[in-house]
């Protein structure tokens, strides 16, 4: 096993194991057995699995990861794909804020470029209805 993979070989020994597995999906420490990757490269295929084969690029194929039983899946269950989407939409809300404060806006308050100050408006608005959109309901 050498060191290096591209990204296309670990997405695809990903995808084989997690289709193999079907509705049962896998978890981290299956996926390393199943692969004989190891853990970082598993989550680079993980990562990199939805943009780099073109079997699912641009497809609605599906992979989700369920947080009560920690697996990965390819195999369709609403209630986990919407939680998984939730989650992932909170952790890039998340991302986008810290970009907007730690460095869009303290460029935008010493520039006088218009498309920065437009471009920091336009995130906090972004920014601000996701949050608001992916608070939980109770």
């Amino acid at each position: 096993m050498t060191a290096h993979q591209r990204p296309e070989v670990l997405a695809q020994a990903v995808l084989d194991a997690l289709n193999r597995a079907g509705g049962r999906g896998m978890n981290l420490v299956e996926l390393v057995g199943e692969t004989g990757f190891t853990k970082s490269q598993v989550k680079r295929g993980i990562s990199v699995l939805r943009e780099s084969l073109p079997g699912v690029k641009g497809s609605d194929a599906v992979y989700t990861w369920d947080p009560t039983d920690r697996v990965y899946r390819t195999f369709y269950l609403p209630a986990v794909a919407e939680i998984y989407e939730i989650l992932r939409m909170r952790s890039e809300a998340t991302r986008s804020s810290r970009i907007l404060t730690g460095t869009i806006i303290p460029h935008a308050r010493k520039s006088r470029s218009k498309q920065l100050r437009m471009l920091k408006r336009h995130y906090e608005f972004v920014v601000d209805e996701a949050t608001d959109l992916l608070e939980p309901v109770e």
